[in-house]
């Protein structure tokens, strides 16, 4: 493999590790990750069946006294 092609290759993947931290720290980037990470994860039943859990009122302990 000639050198600067090696060079491009590299270059090339510096740039890009460039480009993903810029838009890493972008606060629309986060949220829409965060958005399309819970939608994913809702695809799986047990996290569906936790986050209904999570959601639901919860409802107060009766004490009893005596």
């Amino acid at each position: 493999m000639p050198v600067r092609k090696i060079a491009k290759i590299v270059s090339a993947a510096m740039r890009d590790a460039d480009r993903a931290r810029k838009s890493h720290s972008d606060p629309a980037w986060r949220k829409d990750q965060i958005a399309d990470r819970r939608g994913t994860l809702r695809k799986f039943e047990t996290v569906e069946h936790t986050i209904q859990e999570r959601d639901a009122p919860k409802s107060k302990a009766k004490s009893k006294k005596k």
